[in-house]
């Protein structure tokens, strides 16, 4: 298989669009700073020891949201991580090691990017609760955490009003690969 059509490969890269989709999206704001943070923007040779390591330093490195937003203005500051989903459904998502990011991160704001619209929504972590969480069997032995946030998702617009419509516009064809109006 080459590594084009690697389904991991092109998660990742989808992953990575709807990263930069929120750094633009935050940067282009007056008054925000966006500063990468997560543990991908960090040595290679960190990256590769803590990927089997399951001590509580390890897990807190590994789970380190994306970005730290910084308003220069107000001073507000907020650590935001951003998920890729095109299985969302009215609030609904398939997610893994959301604890770790209130555990390790209080604070962070989940931004979700989404080919359906809004195409950016996000959740305050903080307001998760134990009973959003469900088990899904998807084999003899193994679960995936689905996680219902449809009374606390979020248009992205209510964490920057400073957004305009053009502004998310221009984010979603980064994400989507649309063309510019013509």
């Amino acid at each position: 298989m080459s590594e084009t059509n690697d389904p991991f490969n092109q998660d990742r890269t989808i992953g990575d669009n709807g990263e930069s989709a929120v750094s633009f999206l935050i940067s282009f704001l007056p008054n925000w700073k966006c500063i990468k943070f997560g543990i991908e923007n960090h040595i290679v040779n960190l990256k590769e020891v803590l990927r089997k390591e399951i001590d509580p330093i390890a897990l807190k490195i590994k789970s380190m949201p994306d970005f730290v937003a910084f308003n220069t203005k107000t001073e507000e500051t907020f650590l935001i991580e951003v998920k890729y989903r095109d299985n969302s459904k009215d609030g609904k998502y398939l997610f893994k090691y959301l604890d770790g990011y209130n555990k390790y991160w209080k604070g962070t704001k989940l931004i979700i990017v989404r080919p359906n619209e809004p195409h950016f929504v996000y959740i305050d972590l903080e307001k998760i609760e134990p009973k959003m969480r469900k088990l899904i069997k998807v084999g003899q032995d193994s679960y995936r955490e689905f996680w219902d946030f449809s009374n606390i998702e979020r248009n992205i617009k209510e964490l920057f009003p400073e957004l305009t419509d053009e502004n998310i516009e221009n984010a979603s064809k980064m994400i989507l690969g649309k063309k510019g109006k013509n």
